[in-house]
């Protein structure tokens, strides 16, 4: 029933959009160019016999589609329509391989090396040209969306509850359900499509903290300087040294918490630091940030002329103690990727997704794999074949809750944030 071609050219007509977002902007959606493909979505929504299609101030584009059951649990599917800042964005040139071995290359010395792509021989392999980024995550996971969508269009006598479907901005600047009403969207439990593999249910996140550190040094004529001058470049160097060498991105996995500088800009006069700090354990998250405010106290203490200020930004917490309260939804959910003829694995993953802030406010939202893999990158892919079996997940996960559902309604009713 799934069109892998139809798939496919969705897949391309949705990654030729930029929708980079801005990590620095203040305005809902964070840029503008979201909301092309956004107007796109709502066109596709209607086209699909969704009701109550919308897209709001916002950038959420939101619809239904109406039981043709008697099952009332109500299911959510949710993707993100930006793409990462990390590298460029735009305009996405998309290339379609037959893979056969060997890395492929593309355009600037980019590759995607054979290691990468060991899981995918005799696989159609979707990339960019190498200038930009694919965009895979997420606009695989809205295009599954959409194919799951038209599967249920073409085939009337698949039976289904109501769906309620959102596609949301600026997740990837940890702002995707900033303006997000979750009783609006009316959903009983969602997912998010928007992982790696189509085995994997992202039942954990990181506990998030996004620190913005300001330093304010001393400054005068660098020719009078002497026992004078303090600079906040320098302190900015010696509070970096004082970070644990071993727990940064690159020294750590799996479940391992990490210090990170994401960017530092300044002067002599004023630097400021934006980092992110990472930990599955929210009181070893809570330490982490208690390390960092006793290294600029201890700064402060050395230097007392120069100033420093630091704001936590307390972003996201692990969802997994959340789904404690309904673990059938896990066990369902495996259930369907079974029937995929896949082994479930019930898995972290080492970010955060919008389905992380919407289950901490109520809205069970376990993350599916949507097949991107090599996410951020100019080497990002996906692989057709994979994108089939993900949007087969979301098929059986439909069937699955069609058939199970009525066990569970009073459950499902305690956990509803629609009762």
């Amino acid at each position: 029933m799934i069109n892998a071609d139809r798939l496919k050219e969705t897949f391309f007509e949705l990654v030729r959009y930029d929708t980079g977002s801005d990590p620095k902007s203040q305005t809902s959606p964070s840029t503008k160019k979201q909301l092309a493909l956004a107007e796109v979505l709502v066109k596709k929504l209607k086209e699909l016999g969704l009701e109550n299609v919308s897209l709001n101030k916002f950038g959420i584009v939101q619809g239904t589609l109406p039981e043709n059951s008697k099952q009332k649990v109500k299911i959510g599917f949710i993707a993100h329509m930006d793409t990462s800042p990390d590298v460029a964005t735009g305009p996405v040139s998309p290339l379609e391989h037959k893979y056969v071995g060997g890395d492929i290359d593309l355009k600037n010395d980019v590759k995607i090396a054979a290691e990468d792509l060991k899981k995918f021989k005799k696989q159609t392999i979707l990339t960019s040209d190498g200038t930009t980024l694919l965009g895979a995550d997420d606009k695989a996971g809205v295009a599954e969306i959409l194919e799951m969508l038209q599967v249920l269009k073409d085939h009337s006598n698949i039976k289904h509850p109501e769906l309620k479907i959102a596609f949301t901005p600026d997740e990837e600047v940890g702002r995707g359900t900033e303006h997000f009403d979750i009783k609006e969207f009316g959903a009983d439990i969602a997912y998010t499509v928007d992982g790696s593999a189509p085995t994997d249910i992202d039942t954990e996140t990181f506990n998030a903290f996004n620190p913005q550190i300001t330093i304010t040094g001393v400054t005068v004529h660098t020719g009078y300087a002497y026992h004078k001058m303090i600079s906040a470049v320098e302190i900015a160097n010696q509070f970096i040294n004082e970070l644990p060498k071993d727990e940064t991105p690159s020294e750590t996995k799996e479940k391992e918490g990490y210090f990170h500088v994401l960017t530092i800009n300044g002067s002599p006069e004023k630097v400021k630091m934006d980092m992110l700090v990472r930990d599955f354990n929210y009181q070893r998250a809570q330490k982490r940030i208690a390390f960092l405010h006793s290294i600029c106290e201890d700064l402060e203490r050395r230097y007392p002329q120069i100033k420093i200020e630091m704001k936590d930004n307390e972003k996201y917490h692990n969802m997994n103690e959340k789904f404690a309260a309904f673990p059938e939804m896990i066990e369902l959910t495996k259930q369907a990727i079974k029937l995929s003829g896949l082994t479930p694995k019930e898995t972290y993953v080492r970010g955060g997704t919008d389905g992380a802030e919407l289950t901490l406010r109520g809205l069970l939202t376990p993350n599916l794999g949507a097949g991107g893999e090599n996410f951020h990158s100019l080497n990002e892919f996906v692989s057709l074949e994979t994108m089939v079996k993900c949007t087969e997940n979301l098929l059986n996960i439909i069937q699955v809750w069609i058939e199970k559902a009525d066990k569970l309604t009073d459950k499902i009713k305690k956990i509803s944030p629609c009762h």
